[in-house]
């Protein structure tokens, strides 16, 4: 009787765990991961050893740095260098590199260390993690990832480490600084450890070794692990994927294109790069084109850039990077698809073909709502924002909307007024980045009800003026 009633009991417990699995699908179970981590890096920050003061810093304030360390945003509530100690900061780091890298992608490779095999659920999370589509390399990519990110991070490390001696930091110093920013900027997270003020890297925008090493590894992290994967597999440029042709040309225009704009916009401006020699110049400008696509760090102040430079470094930031990166945005893949149809269409064609192949209503429709999805939260989010520091005078439009696009984009860059906006607003920026980290098409496609349509049954097709 004892053994029924313990039969009935396991059945039982076997049912519940199956619903709850058949409900945990791979889209939820990405959202869930972030989250817990997030969570987990806020209690770990809350605890007195996690700040210089010795006094625990509120829920919001831990909450709001775990998930831009997690999201690799960088944006902050206050000053990473002044107020966290050596544990916080690492703590921050660890955060950074498993937000940056991607849960699954790292308990993937662990797994493949120790000669485990990935479970369907894993490689389906996984899949949808890195915008991955071929199932049957899961495993070798995961491990070639991690030793692409960690070997990446190695150079940046040697060469930060140099760069921050020649500015005259101790050698110790040095090499903590040269992990923290290499990490950092690799994952496109944009947190420092230099600034006791929050200027971020202003005051070395002198020292070119750091800038150009930065803006590399944040480049390289843009790039996406698909392609990064392609890269060290095939040399030739005739032997890589579409993917990869377009990620590596439109990144090219996006960031030689932006350089230059800057330059023309902020050459005679003494409160950003005029009064620096013309290389000096020309570097600052390469290193913000690169960081606004969702680095975060600054070599000059955001909130004394003239109009045209704020507006570009909006939409670039927007933009962002390429799809399986460690960066956000809308994705350079999203921008090309859409140009692509608009051309498409102005010529007539019902199809637009690039290298022998056809972009796919699928890819188009997926690039569309990406758009619609990215623009609807950022309009929900202003108007929230704009309603909760509505009585404050001395925010401008502009300002708010800088630091939004940037949390959304998990670039991190700052005008200055995060750790000013109340409760709701920080709340609204939280969601931004989390939805940003994630992606707004893969969190409400986690909650919409799929439903099979009937494939034998073709509706006319509507026609309606646009």
């Amino acid at each position: 009787m004892r053994e029924q009633i313990r039969l009935g009991e396991s059945i039982l417990t076997r049912s519940q765990k199956n619903k709850i699995f058949k409900h945990l699908t791979t889209a939820r179970l990405l959202l869930l991961s972030f989250f817990i981590l997030i969570l987990i890096g806020t209690l770990l920050l809350m605890l007195p050893f996690s700040t210089k003061s010795g006094e625990s810093i509120s829920f919001m304030d831990a909450f709001f740095t775990a998930t831009s360390a997690t999201c690799v945003v960088g944006l902050i509530v206050a000053p990473t260098a002044a107020t966290f100690s050596v544990f916080g900061q690492i703590v921050i780091l660890l955060l950074i590199q498993i937000g940056g890298l991607g849960f699954m992608t790292i308990t993937s490779f662990f797994y493949s260390m120790l000669g485990k095999k990935l479970t369907l659920r894993r490689r389906l999370s996984m899949r949808e993690d890195m915008s991955q589509t071929d199932m049957g390399r899961l495993k070798i990519i995961a491990i070639k990832i991690v030793l692409l990110a960690l070997g990446t991070e190695l150079l940046g490390v040697i060469f930060l480490t140099i760069g921050f001696c020649i500015s005259g930091y101790s050698f110790g110093l040095s090499l903590w600084y040269g992990i923290f920013h290499s990490i950092s900027a690799f994952c496109n997270a944009g947190f420092d450890v230099v600034s006791l003020t929050g200027t971020s890297l202003i005051a070395l925008n002198n020292n070119y070794l750091i800038l150009v090493t930065l803006a590399l590894l944040t480049s390289i992290g843009g790039l996406g692990f698909i392609v990064l994967v392609d890269l060290s597999e095939h040399k030739r440029f005739s032997k890589w994927s579409l993917h990869t042709k377009i990620v590596i040309v439109m990144t090219l225009i996006l960031v030689f294109g932006g350089a230059f704009i800057f330059w023309i916009a902020e050459r005679k401006n003494p409160n950003t790069i005029g009064n620096m020699p013309l290389f000096g110049q020309w570097v600052n400008c390469y290193f913000h084109s690169v960081s606004c696509r969702t680095a975060g760090f600054a070599s000059f102040n955001m909130a004394e850039m003239t109009d045209l430079s704020t507006s570009v470094t909006m939409l670039l930031m927007f933009i962002g990077v390429a799809p399986g990166s460690t960066g956000g945005g809308i994705k350079v893949t999203t921008l090309y698809i859409l140009f692509a149809h608009v051309i498409a269409t102005l010529q007539q064609k019902k199809e637009y073909v690039v290298d022998k192949r056809a972009i796919g209503a699928n890819t188009l429709a997926k690039a569309i709502s990406t758009l619609l999805l990215a623009m609807s939260v950022l309009t929900l989010s202003a108007l929230i924002i704009l309603i909760a520091e509505n009585n404050r005078s001395d925010t401008a439009f502009t300002p708010l909307m800088f630091e939004q696009i940037s949390a959304y984009a998990t670039c991190g860059l700052s005008m200055g007024v995060t750790s000013s906006l109340s409760i709701v607003s920080k709340l609204v920026i939280i969601i931004d980045m989390y939805l940003g980290r994630i992606g707004a098409f893969t969190f409400f496609m986690s909650f919409a009800k799929s439903r099979k349509q009937n494939l034998k049954i073709k509706y006319p097709e509507a026609s309606i003026n646009v």
